[in-house]
């Protein structure tokens, strides 16, 4: 038995059985909250932004038209919700993350040998990714954790498949150059 796809869910949704906006929600909110999170770096700020989604996924249903995957849309709409409150509130970049959010988003499935001899370079790519301007995070996240092709990656960040290969081109080329220059660095552990 197959599952009913996220696009037929939303079109329940505008035809008003807003039941179906909770098997989204079951399907999507951690990958939404993870990405808010990699972007605010702000747990509570992140569930206030996957829930304001929800709420104006709710409201706007009817204005989803199919032209990309539901998936594409709802990270598009929060993508902008997460560069509103971003902007709003002035954050600082900062050049750590944060010990809470390694431990809570890297889940390693190595041997525990194998886990302790990567940490630290997962230490020192977490803070180089976390010294990039937000909209490298934002496309390396997105392409690399969510989307499996330009086509969607395009689609959430509304551009091109083209620019959106050069955006990641160019935000891996960057994320390179901090992560080798942090590496340099003597690491205090």
């Amino acid at each position: 038995m197959q599952a009913v796809s996220d696009e037929q869910l939303i079109q329940w949704v505008a035809d008003g059985d807003a039941s179906c906006l909770g098997t989204l929600f079951e399907r999507h909110q951690k990958g939404l909250y993870n990405y808010a999170l990699q972007l605010t770096r702000n747990a509570a700020q992140s569930e206030d932004l996957v829930q304001e989604l929800f709420l104006r996924l709710l409201k706007k249903a009817s204005s989803f038209r199919g032209e990309s995957s539901f998936k594409a849309w709802a990270y598009h709409i929060l993508r902008n919700l997460t560069f509103d409150q971003l902007r709003k509130s002035q954050r600082q970049q900062t050049d750590s993350a944060s010990e809470t959010t390694l431990e809570q988003e890297l889940v390693d499935l190595r041997s525990a040998e194998q886990s302790a001899s990567g940490e630290q370079q997962i230490q020192v790519l977490m803070k180089a990714l976390a010294r990039l301007p937000i909209d490298q995070q934002d496309i390396i996240w997105l392409g690399r954790f969510e989307f499996p092709d330009y086509q969607s990656l395009a689609a959430a960040t509304d551009c091109s498949p083209a620019t959106a290969r050069v955006r990641m081109h160019r935000a891996l080329k960057a994320l390179s150059s901090v992560f080798e220059t942090l590496n340099e660095v003597p690491q205090n552990v």
